[in-house]
């Protein structure tokens, strides 16, 4: 009892859960005449089918014996004595043949049932659930409104699915207050993607239950609106992250601080493992976020103060002996153990509406705002984004799969949609400043340059024409930019062009001067001067003699 007393206590259990779990231990120790390191999962299992007719006999449930045998398993397997997590919903296997027992239609049961079993194979669990609630929504439509349906051959487009998918269209979702509210258009796009999918896919299969002839198309599916991500504005994230860290839960407290510095889905999250962080020489700590919804694994780079947080979790975590991954049912070393047991998303969730209405986040109805852990992920990339982070790191920090996916951030504040509209905005000043309307109009016969040069602005002379700019914008900084460049190389047909526009350069540099502009008189020396170097550069046109006898001559 000192030993289980100890492990409890080391697993987070306060003392006085663990003097209750001790008698119902000596209780089954006593009944099955084994030492503590004897028990098996089949003694509490004896316990619990016990406890069951009890409550059958009695009429009534009670918790204050299920709920200690829960933790009593779950902490004798952190003592090595049991090889078996207690879970709190044990449900048979295959699970989605009871998820859709209800089903009153034997022939579309088994139908859809098949179809389950073999998209077990390859697809997740949350996709199948999906399968089972559009399928037992869709076949109790069917026994409302059709029920001389039993089969899948017996629908047929317009008297089954043209009105299933106008029901569907306007369906709601009652709230536990007894109120109701339309259904999201995610969740009625799921519905009739589930719903074609299967039809789609077994007349593919050949079954000979399979529809004739194609019930469902493309032009049926909901299409979804593409709203930008919904970041947290800074003033409200600076109060919500405050709030944050006084939690007192350090597991609520820690996972939400990283959620937010690491961009991690909820789900990547709980399924990090102790050895997660990792120390590259010279390219400092990274993090290794394992499978999770795209079904690929990415590195991210943390910074010292994201990896305090994990070495902080990890020390008030404690050692716990390794569980088995839900998905895998390899042993797993998870960092976010409560109790000897996995947290859930909801225990985050909740963490986050208390620092929500503790910060004091309120809309205009006095209603704590909705704040959901994704929102911290799109915060993250929105601040990222506004840093000027490319395309590629973005994609590769969030995990996306698709250009698309990123590109919705990129669509929040776009800096080349910015820089273009000023750069507009600062055209359209130029062209209809009065400075610029009152420009004299060029006369036939009057020299160009000189009615050029007489107006009071800025001046430019470019390999191709002028350029003229108001005293009042600042001066270009695309000025002679190509000629300015290092790369450019003049073409030998070049060499009087550029003579012409030093002629006019140096024109320009004694008009500055008489005028007291000393800045566009430097501007206008330094490109003289790389003109003449231009000049420089230009090799001499090659000899155009072919003459055998004057190249013997010239070459003896």
């Amino acid at each position: 009892m000192a030993a289980l007393r100890t492990t409890a206590i080391e697993m987070g259990f306060a003392e006085q859960n663990v003097k209750k779990i001790i008698p119902i231990v000596l209780r089954i120790m006593v009944h099955t005449g084994n030492r503590l390191q004897d028990l098996t999962v089949g003694d509490l299992e004896e316990c619990r089918a016990a406890i069951a007719a009890w409550e059958i006999e009695a009429g009534k449930k009670t918790h204050l014996l299920t709920v200690p045998l829960y933790t009593i398993q779950n902490v004798l397997y952190h003592m090595g004595v049991v090889d078996q997590l207690a879970t709190k919903h044990c449900t048979p296997s295959p699970w989605w043949a009871r998820q859709m027992a209800d089903i009153p239609q034997p022939g579309l049961r088994s139908s859809m049932v098949r179809y389950i079993e073999l998209m077990a194979v390859n697809r997740r669990k949350e996709t199948l659930r999906g399968y089972c609630w559009s399928f037992v929504t869709f076949t109790r439509y069917l026994i409302e409104h059709s029920p001389d349906v039993q089969k899948v051959s017996d629908l047929a487009r317009q008297e089954h699915i043209e009105p299933w998918l106008t029901w569907n269209a306007a369906r709601c979702r009652l709230l536990p207050d007894g109120s109701s509210r339309p259904l999201s258009l995610a969740a009625r796009k799921r519905s009739v993607l589930c719903v074609k999918n299967f039809l789609d896919t077994i007349n593919e299969w050949g079954w000979t239950e399979a529809p004739q002839q194609r019930l469902l198309f493309n032009s049926d599916i909901p299409k979804l609106e593409r709203p930008l991500p919904r970041y947290i504005p800074h003033d409200q994230e600076v109060r919500l992250m405050t709030a944050i860290r006084q939690l007192p839960d350090p597991f609520q407290r820690y996972s939400l601080e990283i959620l937010r510095e690491t961009g991690l889905r909820i789900g990547e999250l709980l399924d990090l493992e102790l050895d997660c962080v990792h120390e590259v020489s010279g390219k400092g700590a990274w993090l290794k976020v394992p499978l999770g919804k795209m079904h690929t694994e990415r590195m991210i780079p943390l910074s010292p103060e994201t990896v305090a947080l994990f070495d902080n979790i990890v020390e008030f975590r404690g050692k716990f002996r390794a569980i088995p991954h839900p998905e895998t049912g390899q042993l797993a070393d998870f960092i976010f153990v409560r109790h000897g047991h996995r947290i859930g998303p909801e225990y985050i969730r909740s963490g986050l509406a208390q620092a929500v209405h503790a910060a004091g986040l309120i809309d205009d109805q006095s209603v704590p705002l909705v704040v959901t852990p994704h929102r911290l992920r799109h915060t993250f990339a929105t601040t990222l984004v506004n840093a000027g982070i490319s395309l590629q790191a973005l994609m590769r920090l969030l995990g996306h799969v698709s250009v698309d996916m990123s590109l919705r951030y990129g669509r929040l504040f776009d800096s080349t949609v910015r820089q273009q509209y000023e750069d507009a905005l600062s055209r359209i000043r130029q062209q209809y400043t009065p400075t610029m309307l009152n420009v004299k109009t060029h006369l036939k016969g009057e020299p160009f340059d000189d009615q050029w040069i007489e107006g009071n602005q800025r001046k430019t002379r470019l390999a191709h024409g002028y350029c003229q700019i108001d005293l009042s914008q600042q001066a270009c900084p695309h000025a002679n930019i190509c000629e300015r460049c290092p790369a450019f190389t003049p073409l030998p047909e070049a060499e009087q062009s550029i003579r012409r526009q030093l002629e006019d350069i140096n024109l320009l540099i004694r008009d500055a001067l008489a005028r007291g502009w000393d800045d566009e008189a430097k501007r206008h020396r330094e490109l003289a001067k790389r003109m003449e170097d231009l000049l420089g550069e230009i090799p001499p046109p090659p000899s155009t003699s072919t003459r055998k006898g004057g190249s013997q001559r010239r070459q003896r």
